[in-house]
């Protein structure tokens, strides 16, 4: 790939999505787009920067960005999230909030939806009436918020954290897949959103304030400086007090927004001052 190539991809990932790209990185950017490459029989890598250069609002663009985006996840990943939500956040919550109080629940980069969801089964098990829970997925590729939505997953992806009582009790067989049940989903809404545009948060306001947000492995993708606005921009969609959860590596540091750590078995989470 060519070095002036490279520099404006880097440039306009930073610039669309956040994603800092180091100079050895070229074989990542190059792996992760050949399927575009085939899909619109382009040569090259060059010629897809070519392209993407002439409408950077255009679906290639956008098909870029999604392609970029790292969709690893599964159900109850690392656990001990899901544990602090059931055994510390929402009885606080319930108590503070009363029975029929709302709790809204921000899945800030949802992917294809299991931490979603694993939020609403965590949920609908401790709070005494699961219509007053409401989960906001979002995410930048708008091919997973899509399937997010669909909430319907293959036996490989079930297989991944969700435990054989949950799956019986919140999801049923359709053929090779596992849907989730009506009365689960409800309690969700997914949609595509970008966390380094200001936009999110009209976007995101309309759907809160959050009582509670897990942005959890993404932040590690942004730049020191992105990463403190986008930090920021959680915090205006936040309750005073509401608690955030990163990824066990990340650590919230805004330029205007404040938190306290506290400590959940040891792990950390944060709670907005």
């Amino acid at each position: 790939m060519d070095a002036s190539e490279y520099r404006y991809m880097r440039d306009f990932l930073l610039r669309k999505m956040g994603l800092s790209l180091s100079d050895d990185k070229q074989y990542l950017l190059k792996s992760r787009l050949t399927r575009l490459l085939r899909e619109h029989n382009l040569a090259d890598v060059n010629v897809l920067s070519q392209s993407v250069r002439r409408d950077e609002n255009g679906v290639l663009a956008n098909q870029v960005m999604d392609a970029m985006t790292t969709n690893e996840t599964l159900f109850f990943r690392d656990q001990y999230p899901f544990d602090a939500l059931r055994d510390m956040i929402l009885p606080e919550l319930i108590r503070s909030k009363g029975k029929i109080g709302k709790i809204k629940i921000w899945s800030a980069a949802s992917s294809t939806g299991q931490e979603a969801y694993s939020i609403a089964m965590t949920a609908s098990q401790c709070v005494p009436e699961r219509g007053n829970v409401h989960v906001f997925g979002t995410d930048l590729s708008a091919k997973a918020a899509d399937y997010a939505r669909t909430g319907s997953y293959t036996q490989m992806e079930v297989q991944r954290g969700l435990p054989v009582q949950l799956l019986l009790r919140y999801f049923d067989q359709d053929g090779s897949r596992w849907n989730v049940k009506p009365e689960l989903k409800a309690m969700t809404r997914f949609e595509t959103s970008n966390l380094i545009e200001e936009r999110i948060m009209m976007q995101a306001r309309s759907h809160g304030p959050f009582d509670v947000v897990f942005c959890r492995n993404v932040l590690i993708y942004f730049t020191p400086e992105e990463r403190c606005h986008v930090i920021d921009r959680l915090a205006r969609c936040m309750q005073r007090g509401g608690y955030l959860i990163t990824g066990a590596a990340e650590t919230p540091s805004g330029i205007k927004s404040q938190w306290e750590q506290v400590l959940f078995k040891g792990k950390r989470i944060w709670k907005l001052l």
